[in-house]
């Protein structure tokens, strides 16, 4: 198994309400470079999403790591996955505020 290099965990809690994130700077730093891609992305009207994984093929990006006697941290979060979505199609997702019935 390859080792990463970073720090960078997403633990949640019992039923998944809350997430606690833990990252060193270069967890920081991956997680920034990923969210500036799908930036980039969404500048040229695209729908672009990621993932992060704890054990891809070649070196994780997700670290498996919590507080030690912290009853809300449960679960670590093997994979998440981080859409980006233009204004057009968030709307056609029910994603937008804009888009719910009540405003919000």
């Amino acid at each position: 198994m390859i080792e990463a290099r970073h720090l960078l965990s997403f633990v949640t809690n019992s039923d998944g309400s809350m997430v606690s994130i833990h990252a060193d700077l270069a967890g920081i730093d991956l997680l920034i470079h990923e969210l500036n891609v799908l930036r980039d992305d969404l500048l040229t009207n695209d729908c672009p999403h990621t993932h992060l994984f704890s054990s891809p093929p070649n070196a994780p990006q997700l670290t498996k790591t919590q507080l030690e006697n912290q009853d809300m941290e449960v679960t670590c979060v093997d994979h998440v996955k981080i859409y980006g979505w233009n204004a057009e199609w968030a709307a056609r997702h029910g994603l937008s505020p804009r888009t719910k019935p009540d405003g919000g």
